[in-house]
Parts: structure tokens; C-alpha cells; sequence
């Protein structure tokens, strides 16, 4: 991430749209909610804070799910500056990438993700799940609401959340092989 960011000038507004900090693996069965940063996760996410030093962070935007609430504590621990962080279910639990989470919930739990994101790649209609062109519209209005500064705006989340957005701009697809790694996303410059 940081070598893109390298690749702006420091008068643009960005949009760091991140995976929170590693963690254990997610249950079958389970949304995972629970699960918070392992050991790793925690260094990582103060190394990432210290590798972000050189750049004006504006502000954090953080899921509510406690690994992320984490990811953004130890990231602004690594900063080492006066920064500010605001949990927003807009981002997780359940995110504008779901419009009715007990429809979407029960869909996962039962078909798995993977065929949520099969079938939002198709454009199939998942029950609980908005069009693709409905959920980038929402959130490409959220990130612009919210990054209104020169400088960094990140936002920290989850894979899917990502996965789905990426899919939205730029048709990329994830694959196991190619999957959102923690503390990686997408950098979008806000105009």
C-alpha cells in the first residue's frame, strides 16, 4: 500500500479503503464477529501506523467489529500522532454491502460466501444483498462524504466489503490465490 500511496502527490485526497490487521480463522457456521487480532495482527497493524508517519492522516473510519476497532488503535498507536477514529456500521456489521443482514446472514451462513460472491459477480439477485450498482453508488458516496481533506483518509474494514467494492470499479476479481490480504485494499484519489 505504502508504494502506492508513493505514487500521489501530497496535495490529493486519498482514500485508504483497508482489511483490518491479521487474525485467527473464522469458524464454519459463523460470521466470526468475535474474532479479534492475533499477535501478528497487532505488530503488523503498529508497523503499518509507523510506515504511515511521513503522510497527514485526516482521520480513521473503522467497522465496528472489534478487530478493526483493534486494527485502528494499534495502527494509530504505530502513528504516534494526535488522531481521531469513528466506528461506523457502514463499514461492518453489517456494511452497505448488505441491506438487510438477517436475509444476507441466512444466505451466507447456509451458501457460504463464496456463492455470495459468485453470484454478486453475475449480478444474481441474493436475498439481503444490494445490486452492485446500488451498493458502489452508496459507498463511492460514503468515501467522498468523508474524505474532504488533502491527506489520508482510511477506512478499515472487511475482505468482503472490499471484495465486492473492487468488483464494482474495476471488475477485479479475487481468486484463494489472489484473496484481500490483511492490511490491504484498494487507494482510490477523491476529487
Amino acid at each position: 500500500m505504502i508504494e502506492e500511496i508513493k505514487k500521489h502527490s501530497n496535495n490529493s485526497k486519498l482514500a485508504l479503503i483497508i482489511r483490518h490487521g491479521d487474525r485467527e480463522k473464522i469458524p464454519v457456521g459463523s460470521f466470526g464477529n468475535e474474532i479479534l487480532l492475533n499477535e501478528k495482527g497487532i505488530h503488523n497493524s503498529i508497523n503499518f501506523g509507523r510506515e504511515l508517519k511521513q503522510y497527514r492522516i485526516n482521520r480513521i473510519y473503522t467497522s465496528p467489529v472489534a478487530r478493526c476497532v483493534q486494527t485502528a488503535h494499534y495502527l494509530k498507536e504505530g502513528y504516534e500522532k494526535e488522531l481521531s477514529f469513528h466506528t461506523t456500521k457502514a463499514l461492518g456489521d453489517p456494511g452497505l454491502h448488505i441491506a438487510d443482514d438477517k436475509l444476507a446472514g441466512e444466505f451466507f451462513l447456509k451458501h457460504t460466501f463464496d456463492e455470495m460472491y459468485r453470484r454478486f459477480m453475475l449480478g444474481e439477485a441474493i436475498p439481503g444483498v444490494p445490486t452492485p450498482q446500488g451498493f458502489e453508488t452508496k459507498m463511492t458516496e460514503f468515501i467522498k462524504q468523508n474524505t474532504i481533506e488533502d491527506g489520508l483518509t482510511i477506512f478499515i474494514t472487511h475482505d468482503s466489503l472490499i471484495a465486492f467494492y473492487h468488483y464494482c470499479l474495476n471488475k477485479v476479481v479475487y481468486t484463494k490465490e489472489n484473496w484481500v490480504k490483511y492490511l490491504s485494499g484498494i487507494i482510490l484519489k477523491v476529487e
